[in-house]
């Protein structure tokens, strides 16, 4: 029981009491373990003992009676204790207690507590004592404090503890770390979405809340991380676009919008603006102070810095797009969807518009398609070589399924594009059947899905394989039709490489089953799935080493990002003119891969569910997302607070 009187020792309840009296309390212990995702206690049980917690951690729940809402409190870690309440006055449980990895905990029954309190009074005296002091620190924490932030030094490494764009957003700041205890000045306290998105990123903390200014903050963090909103390009930075159709487009602009010249102005403005900036998507909306235009760049969305555009432009600008997409500009209450081609310099860019309709006038988005920037050499969406050769290995097999997954915006089609241009030859025929069709690749027979006229992925796919091809790609796996025939395929001398919305690479495998295919016929005809996720990288131009504070490299190192022992040299961007400031320049993917071996294709075929397949899998056919994470940040690629980000989304 020794471990027992360590814990002891360090335990809050029970370190005020000698090493004797812990010898003497140990042996009342019973020993537990707790497999992840097992209520030790449940809220509303009776109280009837304490349990010290010696490894793992326990997160702390509570149920609202009447909404039926779970919400998560905190969670503890050893050498701490829950429970004790039941020791005092056996009173029903308030709070459901869940193990949230594999952990071990001590318990300590109400009944013996009396026994040993008899025999050592001190035992009881410590813990009224150390309830009392947990009951003012509640009712201290309660009172948030307000903290003027003027004249206190700007902390860089406590501000990169958590994602950049999340403290931003929530208008939050890390002011202090005392342990595992990290104050936050809030400008709004009460923003609980924002701090229980702090919490899930930072699991193994406690927080402290503290309420500051709104100019305080902004004026603090903009000095103290250098790093300012993004400003509106210029008129010399602005990318040239011209439009194909311009000269009809602009006459018929005009006579639409009643205010011709401003109009067109205003679209070749945000076209321009948006390429410039490097925006994916581009959005376009009517707003009661105006028309408001926003920019998706490296995934999160800004607003035009320069503003609103008048009111009464906003038809215009709204038929100028619809004309130039050969959209009916007379429907306003039904969706539609577009095409704009443009020359940006020597290279042709296209615009895929979708219409809305809304409160205050129709919205518009754009989605930039530029093959040119999208498809690339795969050296430069691999930064680990070993990983690059396996997927290099998949996609020049002769024949087989190869899976690309991962959530919507996570560039499954920018890897899918990437692999045919590796693959293109010209004694190969390589043919696509794409909803829609994103990008043009010379050398390459790509057909456009349409349904409503019967040509589907599966039609499609049993004609085109009397097309002799050698290999096929299909834009995303939809139904039973078209995935039974595309795995036929990929068993029948033919390389399929395909798309599916997955959380993860083994996610794909039970997808593809779910849709109906025999597992026999995934197991012989899968060579791999890639998974893919991005975060945000680092800019190159103002990359340095920086000094991150030590519990987020023991999160880094327990969400098995690190290896042990492993000793990476982490980055930061500082901000510079290259990157406006923010310190991040363009994004970067984080893989997860499967290769299909023996021992995977015996799993698959015996039916094995997902845990069991994972199991097999780890034994040498899978590497995680985790671990590649932890190369992305140990190799200067991302920081740290991006990693455990997607680590929290993907486990969540």
């Amino acid at each position: 029981m020794q471990d027992v009187v360590e814990l002891l020792g360090r335990n809050p309840f029970f370190a005020v009491l000698a090493p004797a009296h812990h010898a003497q309390i140990a042996p009342h212990f019973k020993r537990m373990e707790v497999a992840a995702g097992t209520d030790v206690v449940r809220q509303g049980e009776a109280g009837d003992s304490l349990y010290l917690v010696a490894s793992g951690v326990i997160g702390i729940f509570v149920r609202d009676p009447r909404l039926g809402i779970v919400q998560h409190l905190s969670q503890i870690e050893a050498p701490d204790a829950f429970g004790e309440m039941a020791l005092v006055d056996g009173s029903p449980r308030s709070a459901t207690c869940t193990a949230l990895e594999p952990s071990v905990v001590y318990r300590l029954g109400r009944d013996v507590f009396l026994a040993v309190a008899n025999q050592v009074p001190a035992v009881a005296l410590a813990i009224a004592k150390r309830l009392s002091e947990r009951l003012d620190q509640m009712n201290a924490e309660r009172e948030v404090a307000w903290v003027s932030l003027a004249g206190r030094p700007f902390d860089a490494r406590l501000w990169a503890v958590a994602p950049e764009p999340l403290l931003r957003s929530g208008r939050m700041i890390p002011l202090e770390m005392n342990g595992r205890t990290l104050t936050i000045g809030m400008v709004d306290p009460q923003d609980v979405a924002s701090l229980d998105q702090l919490k899930r990123v930072l699991p193994g903390f406690r927080f402290k809340i503290a309420a500051v200014s709104a100019d305080d903050w902004q004026r603090h963090v903009d000095a103290g991380s250098g790093r300012r909103s993004i400003a509106p390009p210029s008129r010399a930075e602005r990318v040239a676009v011209s439009f194909l159709e311009e000269d009809e487009t602009r006459r018929q602009s005009g006579a639409a919008g009643g205010i011709g010249g401003q109009v067109v102005a205003a679209v070749d403005e945000i076209v321009g603006s948006g390429l410039a900036l490097g925006a994916s998507d581009i959005h376009v909306e009517q707003d009661r102070r105006g028309v408001l235009v926003r920019y998706r760049v490296d995934g999160a969305l800004q607003q035009r810095a320069a503003g609103f555009f008048p009111v009464e432009m906003g038809k215009g600008i709204v038929s100028r797009l619809k004309l130039l997409a050969r959209l009916d500009i007379t429907e306003t209450r039904k969706p539609q969807d577009g095409r704009i081609s443009a020359r940006v310099g020597q290279r042709m860019v296209d615009l895929r518009l979708s219409t809305m309709p809304a409160k205050l006038g129709e919205k518009c988005v754009m989605r930039v398609l530029d093959a040119e920037a999208s498809v690339t050499d795969l050296k430069a969406l691999f930064h680990v070589e070993k990983v690059r050769q396996l997927f290099s290995q998949m996609i020049f097999r002769p024949q087989g399924l190869v899976m690309i997954t991962g959530p919507t915006g996570s560039g499954k089609t920018t890897t899918l594009y990437s692999a045919l241009h590796a693959r293109r030859r010209p004694e190969l025929n390589i043919v696509t059947v794409e909803d829609p069709i994103e990008y043009h690749l010379d050398g390459i027979t790509q057909i456009q899905v349409a349904g409503d006229q019967g040509a589907t992925f599966a039609t499609i796919l049993r004609s085109l394989l009397r097309q002799d091809p050698d290999v096929i790609m299909v834009g995303e796996m939809r139904d039973h039709e078209a995935a039974r025939v595309a795995v036929e395929a990929s068993m029948t001398g033919h390389l399929v490489l395909t798309s599916v919305h997955t959380n993860g690479a083994l996610d794909a495998v039970m997808r593809l089953s779910d849709l109906g295919v025999e597992r026999y016929a995934i197991a012989n005809g899968l060579v791999g799935v890639l998974h893919q996720r991005l975060v945000k990288r680092i800019c190159q131009g103002c990359s340095e080493p920086f000094e991150y504070p030590e519990p987020i490299l023991e999160m880094l190192y327990k969400v098995g990002a690190l290896l042990p022992n492993e000793k990476p040299v982490l980055k930061r961007g500082k901000g510079c003119a290259t990157c406006q400031g923010t310190g991040f320049k363009g994004r970067v993917a984080i893989y997860e891969m499967l290769v299909a071996d023996d021992a995977v294709r015996d799993a698959i075929t015996s039916g094995a569910d997902l845990a069991a397949l994972r199991k097999v899998a780890s034994k040498g056919a899978m590497l995680e997302l985790s671990r590649y994470a932890g190369i992305a940040v140990g190799t200067g690629l991302t920081v740290p607070g991006e990693i455990l980000h997607l680590l929290q989304r993907v486990g969540g």
